[in-house]
Formats: C-alpha cells, structure tokens, sequence
C-alpha cells in the first residue's frame, strides 16, 4: 500500500508521518510512505507513481490543500483522501472532493486510526452483494459501486475499476437490495447512484468523479437534491475526528 502526505510544517509531517507507520503496523503490513512539504511536487509524483491514500494539509503557502485535491482530483478519481487542519471552515469544501475523512489538528493516533479505518484499505467486515455472472456467485463490496442502470431485462452494475457486470437481477431485486442502505440514491426507476462518487448535481443531471453525467427524473429533482444534501451533510459531520 502506497500513502502519500502532504503538509508545509515538517515538524507536523514528521509526527504524521510516524503515527501513520505506527497504526498501519497495527493491521498489516507497512506502507510505503511518500513526505512532501511541497504541493508541485506531490501532485508531480501522484500523477506519476500514484498512491492509494493521501494526507492533505489545508493551509498551505501557495494554495490551499482543497484546491490541491481538486488537482488531483482531475487525474485520479479513485485514491482515498484524508485532510488535515487546525480549522474546520472548509469542511464543506473537503467533501465536494469526496474526502474520506477529516482530522483537525493536533492529530492523535487515535484520530489517524479512525481516519485511515474508513478507507476501503482499512475496513474490515466490507459488506457485499451476490451478483451471479456465467452461472458463478462473486461477492462484490458495495463500495465498489459506483451506479446501477436497467439493461433491458437486466440491470448493470457501473463499478469503480470502470467494469461492468451484468448478473442474472431485475432492477427490481437490485432496488431491494440496495436502496435500503443510506449511500445508494434513486434518480429514476432504472437507476441507483452511490453518492461518494458523485461530484456534483447539475441542471442537466448527476456528475460523477469520473465524468460520467446521468439523469434525473424531472418529477424528482428536487427529492434528489434534499437527500443529496442531507447525507453530505451527515457525512460531513461523522467525519470531524480530533
């Protein structure tokens, strides 16, 4: 596992960069753990060697961490963000960039524990669902889903590693499914969104991180909308960790 952290203050990025070590030692093997106290240069080395989590520090000298991530955001949709401030004023703004979580300083481990455990890298009991594909069960974690549309009599599952899986289920059974859990939103009939990869809600339709913009039935625009909101809202404020 690859986890990059970013922060302007080295003493700050040292103690960071040590409970990091020091909780993923906890529960598997050590990462390998990338220090910038430069934005250019840990966009640089994220859109060449990647990494699959990444600690950013809001107040930087020259941009703040959120514009940061929007960069990053731009070429790599799938890496787990973590951001780390003494305020939390742009909490809103962490979350339009589908933050995993939000430390505000001065972190403990504790605080990184909690972080780092609501990271796909780190959860433990993923839940799943049974897709039947060729006549074979696979479990795939619902956190791999980024949407599921009708196709026909069948509906497709939209997955993050940008695969599509088309298993013997109606739209109906995947309703039942999944609509119960709080992340899927219904836009219309025939389709189901999971919100962490939504960007943003537009006049023309549902954005997602990768591009990807479908629609929203007309008579449910604005139902959309408010629960949009409101698990924004209820994630932002689960995600507040001292």
């Amino acid at each position: 596992m690859k986890i990059a952290v970013l922060d302007d203050n080295a003493d700050d990025l040292h103690a960071l960069c040590a409970m990091i070590d020091t909780v993923c030692a906890e529960q598997t093997t050590r990462p390998m753990i990338r220090a910038f106290t430069d934005d250019r240069k840990f966009l640089a080395h994220m859109s060449s060697a990647r990494a699959d989590i990444v600690f950013l520090d809001i107040y930087l000298k020259e941009r703040t961490g959120i514009r940061t991530a929007q960069i990053l955001r731009s070429f790599n949709t799938s890496c787990a963000i973590i951001f780390v401030t003494s305020s939390r004023e742009h909490a809103i703004e962490a979350f339009d960039v589908t933050a995993s979580h939000y430390l505000i300083k001065p972190v403990t481990e504790k605080g990184v524990r909690a972080a780092l455990a609501r990271t796909p890298f780190f959860k433990k009991d993923r839940p799943t669902i049974a897709l039947t594909i060729d006549y074979t069960e696979q479990r795939i974690p619902i956190e791999q889903i980024r949407y599921v549309d009708a196709n026909g009599r069948r509906c497709s599952f939209h997955l993050v590693d940008g695969t599509t899986l088309a298993p013997y289920m109606t739209m109906a059974r995947a309703r039942e499914l999944l609509e119960p859990l709080p992340v899927f939103l219904s836009c219309h009939r025939s389709l189901l969104i999971n919100m962490d990869y939504i960007r943003q809600l537009t006049s023309d339709g549902v954005l997602l991180m990768d591009g990807t913009l479908l629609p929203i039935a007309t008579r449910r625009t604005s139902e959309v909308g408010h629960e949009y909101r409101t698990y924004m809202l209820r994630k932002m404020r689960a995600g507040f960790t001292p």
